[in-house]
């Protein structure tokens, strides 16, 4: 729930409403999701790999050697959250690895230089990817992820943002496109940037959350500088980094609301299929710092 709606609270059930669908659960839900990858790739390999939620995975195995691990976890989260909402996270799905079939197969070569941008992971985020890749690709010995440590259980990584498919940018893609360092995070930066018009700050009185697309809402925290102006808050500015799609900021000297702000961030990171963190944290000296307060 975001922070605007939670201060509002929920909008009551509508009298006569039809009753909610019947809710699968992850095994279900997985034979959902094969059956529908069996129906897109006929000529595919699949195979359900149980497990608990953060664990249970389907293996796909495309020709040209394309193998794939798909995480169940986040996805079965999503449809959770909206159980009405199965076939379009499906949909989503399936979409997600036409594209990752596009890319590997070098179908899309002629749009892969797109658009370099930050994005907020976390270090638990980066754990479980490196858990999966070794065990989908025990052989791989490059690294794929540039990291860079943010701030308490935060950390920046880059993805190449085309218009068919978005990829983590590689310290080797890095070097060659001659991104280095500093230079890397301020061309990123720069990049989002170009999105500031589209930023949406709703609220008042202190408490906002900041809307973009969905996407790289998270990411408008690195640029707290460019639109701070837009907003007025008691003391320094304390973020919720709650969801990739979850900004929300209050001041420091107004305790009501950073109580309300704890708690709202940690409901939507056990919730949201895009969680990120639970605390919460400052802006300072220029910068994202944890906040202790």
């Amino acid at each position: 729930m975001s922070f605007i709606r939670k201060l509002f609270g929920r909008k009551p059930a509508v009298p006569g409403a039809s009753a909610a669908p019947c809710v699968l659960d992850l095994q279900a839900f997985a034979q959902r999701f094969a059956g529908e990858l069996r129906d897109a790739f006929p000529d595919a390999h699949i195979r359900i790999v149980p497990g608990a939620q953060n664990e249970a995975r389907i293996d796909l195995s495309l020709p040209g050697e394309i193998q794939a691990g798909l995480q169940l976890g986040n996805i079965y989260q999503r449809y959770l959250s909206d159980p009405q909402d199965l076939e379009s996270v499906l949909a989503d799905q399936l979409a997600t690895v036409r594209e990752m079939q596009q890319r590997l197969s070098g179908e899309d070569e002629a749009a892969e230089a797109g658009v370099v941008l930050p994005v907020i992971k976390t270090r638990g985020w980066h754990e479980t990817a490196m858990n999966q890749l070794r065990a989908s690709q025990p052989h791989r010995s490059d690294e794929p992820f540039v990291i860079e440590p943010l701030a308490g259980d935060l950390l920046l990584t880059y993805v190449v943002d085309t218009p068919a498919s978005m990829s983590f940018l590689s310290p080797k893609e890095a070097e060659q496109r001659e991104l280095r360092g500093e230079a890397l995070r301020a061309h990123a930066l720069d990049n989002l940037a170009r999105w500031l018009p589209e930023l949406e700050l709703k609220g008042a009185g202190g408490r906002y959350a900041a809307r973009l697309d969905r996407n790289y809402d998270a990411g408008m925290a690195l640029l707290f500088e460019r639109w701070r102006e837009r907003i007025e808050v008691r003391g320094e500015p304390v973020f919720a980094i709650a969801a990739r799609d979850e900004l929300l900021v209050c001041g420091s000297e107004d305790g009501d609301s950073v109580a309300e702000l704890r708690a709202i961030a940690q409901e939507i990171s056990r919730s949201s299929p895009y969680a990120l963190s639970a605390g919460l944290f400052v802006w300072r000296d220029g910068g994202l710092r944890a906040y202790e307060g």
